[in-house]
Parts: C-alpha cells; sequence; structure tokens
C-alpha cells in the first residue's frame, strides 16, 4: 500500500506544479481583463466627437483614436479566448483529467479490492482519498475553466461598466477553486511528509 501512496505522492507533486501554472495564468488573465475592460470603458467617450473640444478640427483623430483602440481590445481578446483559455488553461484541466485516470488505472493494474483502497498507513492517507483528491482538483479546474470561457466570452462593445466589474469580480474570486479546499487537498496528501 505504501508504494502505492508513494506512487500517487508523485501525481500530486505535478498537480501542484499544474495548479501553480494556473495561478500564473490566472495572473495574466487578470491583467488582460484588466486591460480590456479599461478599453471598453473608454471607448463611448472616445466615439464622442464633442469629446475631442479644439482636436476635433484636427484632421481624424476623433476616428483614429477609437480604431486603435478597438484593434487593441480585439488583440486582448483574441489574446484571452485562444492563449489563455482555449491552450494553456485547458491543457492544464486535461492534464489534470489524466491524473485522474492515470490514479485509476493504478487501482485497477494492482487489483485493489475496495477494502484494501479503504486502508491507511500510519498517518497517510488511503488511496481512496488520494484518488478522490485527484478528482476533486480535476472537476474544480474544469468547472472553473468553463467558468473562464463563459467571462470572456461575454465581453461585447456593448458591455455596461457594471457588468465589467462584476465579471471581473468573479474572475478574479475563482468560485470554483476554494483555496481553502484545494490546500486541503495537498495537505491530505502530504500528511505531513514534506515533498
Amino acid at each position: 500500500m505504501e508504494r502505492l501512496v508513494k506512487k500517487f505522492e508523485q501525481r500530486y507533486r505535478r498537480a501542484l506544479d499544474h495548479h501553480n501554472t494556473w495561478e500564473e495564468l490566472q495572473s495574466r488573465l487578470l491583467k488582460q481583463f484588466s486591460n480590456a475592460s479599461a478599453i471598453l470603458e473608454r471607448l463611448p467617450v472616445l466615439l464622442e466627437s464633442k469629446n475631442y473640444g479644439i482636436l476635433e478640427n484636427v484632421k481624424s483623430i476623433a476616428q483614429a483614436l477609437p480604431a486603435v483602440q478597438i484593434e487593441q481590445l480585439e488583440l486582448i481578446l483574441r489574446s484571452m479566448h485562444s492563449t489563455l483559455l482555449r491552450a494553456d488553461l485547458e491543457k492544464i484541466v486535461k492534464s489534470f483529467e489524466k491524473l485522474w485516470r492515470d490514479g485509476i488505472g493504478l487501482l485497477k493494474a494492482e487489483k485493489i479490492t475496495a477494502q484494501q483502497s479503504e486502508q491507511r498507513v500510519g498517518s497517510r492517507p488511503s488511496l481512496n482519498d488520494c484518488l478522490k483528491g485527484l478528482h476533486d482538483l480535476y472537476l474544480m479546474h474544469r468547472d472553473e475553466h468553463k467558468l473562464k470561457l463563459a467571462i470572456i466570452s461575454s465581453l461585447s462593445y456593448e458591455s455596461r461598466s457594471d457588468d465589467i466589474s462584476a465579471l471581473q469580480v468573479l474572475l478574479l474570486d475563482q468560485p470554483n477553486l476554494p483555496p481553502d479546499e484545494v490546500k486541503h487537498i495537498f495537505e491530505v496528501i502530504a500528511a505531513g511528509d514534506v515533498w
């Protein structure tokens, strides 16, 4: 049993690496979202030619400034949608799923019974705890990924300032990844061992 728990610990080291990468990407996503929301809030002001005062008569400035901002917004949205959400974060979700499925395969290959999977070796977690933790990490990250996709997809030129602020708070909070629960999963598996 202890040998199998050690194999699960290796998977948890990888899971922790994936989670840390997720947090780095989350930070980058928040910065990009903040930039996109700033542009969306500026656009209505830039589209009103009366806001240019004496600059209104300067050749095509009233058209050029909004066009540049829209171009920047499109770049940011594309980056958030494709690079962060469809590639990097999605890869992490698939990696969590693979770790969980590998855990299932490990127990099947060893022909572990339900009773054996509940047994503990000293202060170490049971094999069931190990597998459940991987499953929970996978589900949390999968659900958070879906939420992020929905948030980014809901941004549009018509987005109101209040809506953008609410979406930003939701993006920041990551409700599907409660920090205490994630930390608890890793602590249960570590069971006092230093990785």
